[in-house]
């Protein structure tokens, strides 16, 4: 049977099937791999395979390591792991089975030893010529490149050599068919490579003789022996003197065949000056050109000891502008290359990227070689080309090329010329003196470009719609340079007009397209050089990559694994059609994304409906990753919890390959990262006229993530509740309704915006009855509770907060029961019932003790210690809320902390210890205004303000009095009444109501 799959081992370890890439593991994996291919069918026992991966440095599990790299590989290179019949088990060992030419390097040495066996034979040398390079040309770089163990380093040492002694055996037959300009370069090469290897000096030195340079051939030969004296002490073999020797007797034996052979016809005609013109509007990049600038003019400088050819690279999406940047850089550069400019199109980005064979022929006759007088091969031609560049000064421009194996021939040897390329991918391998991966245009260089193209006025007279073009533009320079066109060609149109016409995004590939400028046609090239895998994955991975994902995402969308998945994307990222913004996440440019959801036919869905469908797939699996990985944050924060058993269950065991959370600061910071992606997903299923299993799916999402600090986006969150709770009313979905519902009052509350809280929370309590939906139902009450308790409300908070209490117990929520029961007592203590609320404060307690409970335990004692406080005792009101203090500051909960610090400040300033009451006071409020938490702000300030008052600080207490009234004012409570009544009187009654705990998950709110 035969296997199409190959392995190449000259160079970065590669395996191919057909002309798929295949994964090659870690660095000990290809090891094995590497270890076993070299013995050509041979089979290598357990313990020579360990002996080959690490000598005696060995770990104990090497054996089962041995077996993981197995199993691995049978799953990449075999049909049927359980049926292997490449990477077969023979005895505790394993053996290779592949076909002759499958191994580049087994491939290489057979080449070799008929080459070996040719030249022995006495065939023509032009025939051993062409088989010593077929098995050179097999070489991608150092063999085994990064690839560890003994066995490895061995086989290093041993198969460079094997291409020294084939070089050197190619420079000879070149030399003995006159062709010393292609020998010359590569001995050059050895020398440098192998300084104390006496053949290929005396090749050059032949080469050199040949070439007419006597001399400098003569003083090549003083040169090694210096050398071979200093290191080794010794004189020059006996192939060195010879050669020596009959230089200076002017054996003409020494010139082979180049006697009798004219030199390549080098043709007098014009410097070579290819560089097409450059860009009348280019507009910014100046960071772009300086860098480059810099770098290339190495060559022009030409500092000391420098042997290096300086390469710049310019890497991009289609349109960046990469073509534009690098001919406004060769156009400054001219001067400094007299000998000429090259250009070549190599057509990287097409079906049929330019061959460098052909691209050599050409520049070979702009140098003057007769056409006739262009060698065949390749190689033949990248060396003449190099002899001719050796004493020139050439600027190269290789634009749009496929990746560094199609620049490779074309390069100069000579640090005197200077090389620009450009492409999509960057162009591994090649050794750039820069490399600069080019963006988007900046706001700034956008507006510069359609100033100068449509008219400065024009662009002045509306800023805002200018902007809002640059938006729809991406700020991609090729597309804004369309709209500028068509700006500039209608002059009659506003700018606002034309920004309309880009603002849906169905409409914008369309619009952005001027004669034979296209935005779409820029990408269409690109999407048309990926594998069908990774055409698949940029379809439907742009339907959820808002506005970025993550490998693990991406996988649950794919319906591949996370490696896979992350592998895949970076393909896409090295192809120039995604970026990765940092490790592990990744993002389409806009319009990129825009032209991805828009593919249909041969390349991809086949007609609208199709295409619908992927998309609607994809979304609804990033959903349910998302909720799977979400409900296993929330029960990673709130342990217990029963609404953390009440959401959608995933989709698909496939789709949840949720992380095990090590902490709740693991499951804080996975939110953080997901948080935009998943409003994006909610809202995108609330305005597809999804199913209501989506919507519920939506609905959950958002009671997942809200128990953590959303703060900063309040708007973006209470936005996709809002638009979860239109699709759920328009279903007829009261449990969706109901959670949605509940999530925007529940943000409102922490907001403190309270008629809309209590708006929110009302329609969620209705909508949970009718829906049977009792988790929630418990969570709303509390809200409902807290909400009345704001408004001074303390009979009806303490009626919903026993009804919230006696759900809790239904559910076995032991956390839900203490908080809500704690709650209550709080509005006792307002509602001028403190001795009930201590006695329940006291029955809670032991057991929050017992179970150190810590959040429970601080709540309990901050609310015995202001119901004591209203009895009176002033003392056990110290003793409670100091010890309220100790446990926040031990278990971290800060809020509750400057609550009990300003209460403390209150109660001692009734026990005449005003300047200890101060300091508590002003700590209080410097970290409620660290935390940003504006109402406990208001009465921290209320009681810096009484205390000040007891000191005789009169005008400092009114003044903190003002500042907490303006701030009650602004969050609309009706504590600033109270504060009205304290300014005017100054006796010491705010009568302020304190913020109760909400129960179960949700943080309270201060």
């Amino acid at each position: 049977m035969i296997h199409p799959v190959r392995f190449f081992l000259l160079g970065t370890i590669r395996a191919q099937y057909g002309d798929e890439g295949l994964p090659v593991g870690s660095p000990l994996q290809q090891a094995m791999l590497a270890a076993l291919l070299l013995r050509d069918g041979r089979a290598a026992g357990a313990g020579e395979l360990i002996e080959a991966l690490w000598g005696d440095e060995a770990p104990a599990s090497a054996s089962a390591m041995l077996r993981t790299y197995a199993w691995r590989w049978r799953k990449v290179l075999e049909h049927d792991s359980d049926a292997p019949v490449i990477l077969t088990s023979v005895g505790d060992g394993y053996r290779t089975v592949v076909p002759a030419g499958a191994v580049d390097a087994l491939h290489m040495e057979k080449l070799a030893a008929a080459a070996m066996g040719a030249a022995r034979g006495g065939e023509e040398p032009a025939q051993v010529r062409r088989l010593f390079a077929e098995a050179l040309e097999l070489w991608g770089g150092e063999p085994l490149t990064g690839v560890p163990g003994p066995f490895a380093e061995q086989q290093r040492t041993r198969l460079g050599e094997l291409r020294t002694s084939l070089l050197e055996e190619r420079c000879g037959l070149d030399l003995e068919l006159g062709d010393t300009a292609l020998a010359i370069p590569v001995l050059r090469d050895l020398t440098a490579e192998h300084p104390l290897r006496e053949r290929p000096y005396a090749l050059l030195m032949r080469a050199l003789y040949q070439s007419g340079c006597q001399a400098d051939a003569l003083a090549l030969y003083d040169r090694a022996r210096r050398l071979l004296a200093e290191e080794l002490g010794v004189d020059p073999g006996p192939e060195l003197r010879e050669i020596h020797q009959r230089i200076l007797r002017n054996d003409p034996t020494l010139l082979g065949t180049a006697a009798t052979r004219p030199a390549p016809a080098v043709q007098p005609g014009p410097v070579p000056a290819q560089l097409p013109a450059d860009i009348a509007d280019f507009t910014g990049r100046e960071a772009e050109l300086e860098a480059l600038h810099t770098a290339l003019t190495a060559a022009v400088r030409e500092p000391a000891g420098n042997s290096a050819l300086p390469i710049a690279a310019v890497s991009g999406m289609g349109g960046v502008g990469k073509t534009a940047l690098a001919l406004r850089v060769a156009h400054r550069l001219r001067a400094g290359f007299p000998d000429g400019q090259l250009y070549a199109d190599l057509r990287g980005d097409q079906d049929t990227p330019a061959d460098p064979n052909v691209l050599l022929a050409s520049f070979l006759t702009a140098l003057g070689i007769a056409p006739g007088a262009v060698p065949e091969a390749l190689e033949d031609r990248a060396r003449l080309f190099r002899s001719l560049l050796d004493v020139r000064r050439v600027l190269v421009v290789l634009d749009n090329a496929r990746d560094a194996a199609q620049v490779r021939p074309l390069l100069p040897g000579s640090a005197r010329c200077a090389v620009l390329v450009t492409g999509r991918a960057r162009l591994f391998g090649l050794a750039t003196a820069v490399q600069v991966d080019l963006d988007v245009f900046s706001v700034a260089e956008a507006r510069r470009l359609l100033a100068r193209t449509a008219g400065a006025e024009r662009v002045a007279d509306d800023p805002a719609a200018v902007g809002e073009l640059i938006r729809h533009c991406g700020r991609l320079p090729l597309a804004v340079r369309i709209v500028a066109a068509r700006l500039a060609s209608r002059p009659a149109w506003t700018v606002a007009r034309l920004a309309d016409r880009l603002a849906a995004e169905q409409d914008r590939m369309a619009e952005l397209r001027l004669g034979d400028l296209a935005v779409a046609g820029a990408f269409e090239w690109g999407y048309r050089q990926l594998t069908a895998e990774q055409a698949d994955a940029f379809r439907v991975v742009a339907a959820v990559c808002r506005p970025d994902i993550g490998a693990r995402a991406a996988a649950a969308v794919l319906g591949t694994g996370p490696r896979r998945a992350e592998d895949l994307l970076e393909s896409l990222v090295d192809a120039g059609m995604l970026t990765a913004p940092r490790p592990g996440r990744y993002r389409y440019h806009d319009l990129l994304r825009v032209f991805a959801l828009q593919i249909t036919g041969p390349d991809g869905p086949d007609g609208a409906e199709e295409q619908a469908e992927e998309q609607a797939t994809a979304q609804r699996h990033h959903l349910h990753f998302l909720l799977a990985n979400a409900s296993a944050a929330f029960q990673r924060l709130v342990p217990g919890d029963p609404i953390g058993t009440a959401l959608t269950p995933a989709l698909a065991p496939a789709l949840t390959p949720g992380p095990a959370f090590e902490d709740a600061q693991a499951a804080a910071d996975w939110v953080a990262e997901e948080f935009e992606a998943a409003i994006t997903a909610v809202l995108a299923t609330a305005r597809r006229a999804a199913p209501v299993e989506d919507v519920r799916a939506a609905a959950d999402l958002l009671v997942a993530l809200s128990p953590f600090d959303a703060d900063p986006r309040y708007g973006r969150l209470a936005d996709a509740a809002a638009a979860v709770a239109q699709a759920a009313d328009a279903l007829g979905d009261q449990r969706s309704l109901g959670r949605a519902e509940f999530v925007r009052g529940n943000l409102a509350v922490q907001a403190a915006r309270l008629d809309e809280a209590a708006e929110h929370s009302r329609r969620a309590a209705d909508a949970c009855r009718a829906g049977g939906d009792v988790v929630v139902l418990q969570q709303a009450l509390n809200d409902l509770g807290l909400l009345a308790q704001f408004q001074h409300r303390y009979q009806e908070a303490v009626r919903l907060y026993d009804e919230a209490n006696s759900l809790a117990r239904a559910l076995g929520h032991r956390d839900g029961q203490t908080a809500t029961a704690l709650n209550s007592a709080l509005a006792q203590v307002r509602d001028g019932r403190p001795a009930e609320a201590a006695a329940a404060c006291r029955r809670l307690l032991p057991g929050l003790t017992d179970a150190e409970e810590w959040t429970g335990l601080s709540y309990a004692l901050y609310v015995l210690g202001l119901a004591s406080h209203e009895l009176g005792e002033h003392q056990q009101a110290v003793t409670a809320l100091e010890e309220c203090l100790r446990i926040c500051r031990a278990a971290g909960i800060p809020l509750r902390e400057a609550q009990a610090r300003y209460r403390l400040a209150d109660t001692l300033r009734l026990l005449d210890r005003h300047e200890e009451a101060l300091d508590q006071a002003l700590r209080a409020l410097a970290d409620c205004r660290e935390l940003a938490a504006e109402r406990d702000r208001g009465h921290a300030l209320v009681i810096v303000a009484r205390t000040l008052d007891g000191l005789g600080r009169t005008e400092e207490a009114l003044d903190r009095l003002r500042e907490a009234q303006e701030l009650f004012d602004g969050l609309g409570l009706p504590d600033a009444e109270d504060v009205r009544r304290v300014l005017a009187r100054l006796d010491g009654s705010a009568d302020a109501p304190e913020a109760p705990a909400k129960t179960g998950y949700v943080v309270g709110v201060a």
